[in-house]
């Protein structure tokens, strides 16, 4: 056998040998290292294993912080006692309400739906809204929904629109729905909340509030006013009970307005996972519009109606005017109207609508007024409009007042001429304004400026009372009437039929006599007797053997034997013969 053989022979044995001997010596000599190793490897695992463990604990912990720090307040719950969330539904509906109006919406519905527990960790709770909105009004809401820092969403949302062009209405039903975790804790507020210590003017930028202990130490959260929302930006440190903000107003696209003291404020959380959009991409937004056809945006610029001068009487109605404002974009709410300045006493201003209601006081002098109106609105100018409206304040307008004058009796045939006397406290006697009403007798007329009656009755009227029935008015606002009844006595024209048919003397006692041919009637009178006949007054002043003086007024008549009174003529203005006799006596 040769050497090479050999080699191979021995090679060949030795690993078999080797093959048969390996598990034992990889058993008996390898095997403890090789457990060892695995079981170091199963104990880094499981450390591992229990460390991502507590890492998870750790972030589901704060996780649980951050949505108990979210989460509405659950009802106390007692033992036995379902898990509810009345109370948390009941604020959810009041932030919804809030936020709904600020954002715009009109007829606006909000109803509490279900409540449903879920075991012993939440109470999932729903609110229901129902109002008509225009899209900018509904992604403001939206917008302004998401950012709030609470567990809540919208589970379901329907809109109607029926039109497609301009910036119509939109029909908006939703569902939204808030969780209050049974583990968060309880709270009579959604929001921390305190209240203005001081008025606040919508130019301020610094506020002053009561307790703040709620409220975050450091600047930079925002805080809500109504409508407006504001982000504090500096923090003084409190001045007896009462701390100084610095503020940025008419955030979030709001307008700055005027607060009055005890005014609350809320503090408004955000959630950081949403940003705030910028005015810009807001803009962008509501060109992205799909329930409308794309439309060229429009320049707008708020403008007031006619305002001008308006007049009150004071009275039992108060002064109500309503401002119209036109020109102003609707898709970005309605504008707010304020009072500027000093307003006038009593004075109030419906800041939705425009109405202005005033009842003055009895002290406040009757004058003119200015009143200074601020309208808000983006469409202005810088945000506001002002102009002023005169109110011309007058005392109530008396009707005129008749005095009592007795009319002259109205005689026969003869010119009767009466003018009633009349005053009134508003108006000068030449702007009264008469008339003659119905029932007047035939003929009879009156002078509307000055009120003078005219009346040449004719023999066809009856003698006895007539009833003029005469209305005054004055130029008052608003005009005021008197009415006036006249009861005249017509007669027929005695001086007519009464003539001087003679006279008689004895010694030196003369007497003229008047026969009333009319009535069969004589009546005799001395020198120095006044006589009254008809609508002739006179007094004997002469009397001679064939006529007689007398006097009447400023003149002097002379009667001769055989006359009427109507047919004496006038005398020149002289004293007539002292030396005739003149008894006095009657018959």
């Amino acid at each position: 056998m040769q050497r090479r053989q050999q080699y191979l022979i021995g090679g060949l044995i030795a690993a078999v040998v080797l093959w048969l001997g390996g598990s034992w010596v990889n058993s008996a000599v390898l095997g403890p290292i090789q457990d060892k190793r695995d079981l170091l490897a199963r104990l880094t695992k499981s450390v591992s294993d229990k460390e991502d463990q507590q890492l998870y604990l750790q972030r589901s912990k704060k996780l649980l912080r951050g949505w108990q720090a979210r989460s509405f307040p659950p009802d106390l719950v007692k033992t036995r006692q379902r898990p509810d969330a009345l109370n948390a539904q009941r604020l959810y509906l009041e932030w919804l309400t809030d936020l709904a109006q600020l954002s715009g919406f009109e007829d606006l519905k909000i109803t509490p739906d279900r409540r449903t527990p879920k075991g012993n960790v939440y109470v999932a709770f729903a609110v229901k809204i129902e109002a008509d909105a225009r899209f900018e009004q509904l992604i403001s809401f939206f917008d302004r929904f998401y950012q709030a820092d609470l567990l809540h969403r919208v589970t379901s949302l329907r809109v109607i629109s029926k039109e497609s062009e301009g910036d119509p209405f939109f029909q908006v039903t939703l569902e939204a729905e808030g969780l209050a975790l049974l583990a968060a804790p309880q709270r009579r507020t959604l929001f921390a909340q305190t209240k203005l210590a001081e008025d606040l003017s919508d130019d301020a930028t610094t506020l002053k509030v009561g307790k703040v202990e709620d409220f975050p130490k450091e600047p930079g959260f925002r805080v809500r006013l109504k409508n407006e929302y504001l982000t504090v930006t500096e923090i003084a440190d409190p001045v007896e009970g009462v701390t100084a903000w610095t503020v940025e107003r008419g955030v979030d696209r709001t307008t700055a307005s005027d607060y009055s003291k005890e005014t609350l404020v809320e503090l408004t959380p955000l959630n950081a996972a949403v940003p705030s959009r910028t005015t810009k991409e807001f803009e962008q937004l509501l060109d992205a519009n799909i329930f409308v056809k794309p439309a060229q945006r429009q320049t707008y610029k708020l403008k007031l109606g006619p305002l001008g001068e308006k007049l009150h009487t004071r009275g039992s109605r108060p002064f109500e005017f309503t401002i119209v404002a036109t020109s102003y974009d609707n898709s970005k709410g309605k504008p707010e109207f304020t009072l500027a300045g000093t307003p006038l006493p009593g004075l109030q201003l419906d800041k939705t609508t425009g109405k202005l209601n005033w009842k003055p006081s009895e002290s406040q002098l009757a004058n003119k007024y200015l009143v200074k109106i601020e309208v808000k609105h983006p469409s202005a100018t810088d945000g506001k409009l002002t102009e002023t409206l005169t109110i011309v304040l007058r005392d109530p307008n008396t009707p005129p007042k008749f005095a009592v004058k007795e009319p002259p009796p109205v005689i026969i045939g003869r010119v009767w001429k009466f003018a009633p006397e009349v005053s009134d406290a508003e108006s000068p006697v030449t702007k009264l304004t008469w008339k003659l009403d119905e029932g007047s007798p035939a003929g009879l007329t009156v002078e509307a400026t000055t009120g003078e009656l005219n009346w040449t009755p004719e023999d066809s009227i009856p003698v006895g009372e007539a009833l003029a029935k005469l209305t005054v008015t004055d130029d008052g606002m608003p005009a005021q009437s008197t009415s006036l009844e006249l009861r005249l006595d017509v007669q027929d024209d005695l001086a007519l039929f009464t003539k001087f048919t003679g006279f008689f003397a004895k010694d030196d006692d003369r007497r003229v006599i008047f026969t009333d041919q009319s009535r069969g009637k004589q009546s005799l009178f001395r020198v120095g007797d006044s006589f009254t006949v008809a609508d002739v007054k006179g007094t004997i002043a002469l009397i001679a053997s064939k006529y007689l003086i007398f006097t009447s007024g400023d003149e002097l008549l002379r009667l001769d034997l055989g006359q009427s009174l109507r047919e004496a003529t006038v005398q020149p203005n002289e004293t007539p013969d002292a030396t005739q006799p003149a008894n006095a006596g009657s018959p």
